[in-house]
């Protein structure tokens, strides 16, 4: 998921409602990164679990500005054979 972020000073924030995965982690780890020419950047990884209680239950986090400039979210990364489905994902900023 690739969006462009706004000029300095806001934040961006994601939603999760309703996940789901194919194991038993029932967590979401999401890494903000920044698209660049070479080694993107990455930002705090976020852990998200509250959206696995129900089909209604979200989890949300925020990361603060890090410039303008084009920013991805890259989920559980490095986990092997783990699909995560979710009934709505929401991203502002």
């Amino acid at each position: 998921m690739l969006f462009a972020h706004p000029p300095p000073g806001g934040t961006t924030t994601i939603k999760f409602t309703g996940c789901r995965d194919n194991g038993s982690n029932k967590v979401v780890n999401v890494l903000l990164r920044k698209d660049t020419v070479g080694p993107d950047p990455s930002y705090v990884n976020a852990a998200f679990t509250k959206c696995f209680e129900s089909g209604s239950s979200t989890s949300t986090g925020s990361w603060d500005d890090h410039g303008s400039g084009d920013y991805y979210f890259a989920v559980n990364v490095g986990a092997v054979s783990l699909n995560v489905w979710v009934n709505s994902l929401t991203v502002s900023y």
